[in-house]
């Protein structure tokens, strides 16, 4: 007995098997010790009931996905669960091989329910005491990383989603783990000096960038997470006449020649608020300045939200190599003036166009 689920138009066909399933007479014995004398168990009959591979394999398996054996990751969750990554928690929560742990709930799905109470039962029991330690700091991390996510879907639009999946498809996390010798990397704000709304718009910049990194558990690299700052400097010659912009750009060109920033900071452009900024915090869209050393560089609104990782990965792509990866997956470059080019295209809620960038990812 199979369920025939018709995709894209009757073009694929996805077929779930819902031929019932039941437990032979062996395996009825084996989950009923489990459950009534657990000490009994062999590490090999633990491995059957639990479903999980070879002590070799299983070891493999979780080295090639984080870097350590099981039982070192085991360790850790109970010596300081607090300092599990998110994909480690994964592992610990649902086994090295996933694929074995969808096809045991899919096969779980097609017992009847008394079978099916049994072998949960007799992996409860089956357990070690030190693997439900483990798991108890896997799912504590797991439901803090649950929590931030839903507050950054809440505050992202289906477009401010699109943006950051493309983004996320940018090797940018690569690259900045590649840079071995960077303790951070991020960007510098300059803001302005006796603006009593300044604190209040900082929080909400920190509030959307933490947003933006925690949208996807699973795509974002934690030591990338750990490294990304942005440094801030107050400075008095923010003004909003526009004569601004060669100043901060000679102050930014003196820190950067003069060794003042953190190593790791983008050397090739940096951010800034002032008044108009700040005072954009009461739209639906508020916006920081992107700005260049160059002579003729322009400031460029950017949309709070999308400062990391939209904005950062953008960024990043001008140092990947071969030429293709400064580009994909978007249709254009990242230099300055392209930015411009794509957030004339960008447009507010009602329609009307108020070049802050970004736009929609297929109009970059």
């Amino acid at each position: 007995m199979s369920r025939r689920i018709p995709l894209f138009d009757g073009h694929v066909i996805l077929t779930i098997k819902r031929t019932p399933l039941t437990l032979d007479e062996a395996t009825h014995t084996l989950y009923n010790r489990a459950i009534t004398d657990p000490t009994s168990l062999t590490d090999q009959e633990r491995r059957t009931i639990t479903r999980r591979p070879p002590p070799e394999e299983e070891d493999a398996l979780c080295r090639r996905a984080c870097g350590q054996s099981l039982s070192e990751l085991v360790r850790k969750a109970i010596q300081n669960g607090d300092s599990l990554t998110y994909k480690e928690s994964v592992i610990l929560a649902t086994g090295v091989d996933s694929s074995e742990n969808e096809r045991l709930w899919r096969e779980a799905a097609r017992l009847s329910a008394a079978d099916r109470e049994l072998l949960e039962r007799a992996m409860t029991a089956a357990t070690t005491e030190e693997m439900k330690r483990a798991r108890e700091s896997a799912h504590a991390i797991m439901k803090r990383w649950v929590v931030a996510q839903c507050e950054a879907e809440k505050s992202l639009s289906d477009h401010d989603v699109r943006n950051i999946q493309f983004a996320l498809r940018v090797p940018w996390q690569e690259h900045i783990l590649s840079l071995n010798q960077m303790a951070v990397c991020g960007l510098l704000v300059f803001f302005p000096k006796n603006v009593p709304e300044w604190p209040s718009f900082k929080e909400r910049i920190e509030t959307a960038v933490y947003h933006g990194l925690h949208f996807r558990p699973r795509a974002m690299n934690e030591e990338v997470l750990a490294k990304f700052t942005l440094h801030y400097v107050e400075s008095g010659i923010i003004d909003n006449d526009g004569n601004n912009v060669a100043a901060l750009q000679s102050r930014f060109l003196s820190m950067r020649d003069g060794g003042e920033l953190p190593e790791g900071l983008r050397l090739d452009a940096f951010l800034y608020v002032d008044e108009e900024a700040i005072r954009s915090g009461d739209t639906v869209r508020p916006f920081v300045w992107l700005l260049e050393p160059g002579e003729t560089a322009r400031p460029l609104k950017v949309h709070i939200k999308h400062i990391a990782p939209t904005l950062f990965a953008r960024l990043t792509q001008r140092d990947l190599s071969p030429p293709e990866a400064r580009r994909w997956p978007y249709r254009h470059t990242s230099e300055l003036e392209m930015l411009h080019t794509a957030a004339a295209r960008s447009k507010d809620a009602n329609g009307v166009a108020d070049g802050i960038w970004p736009p929609r990812a297929r109009d970059m």
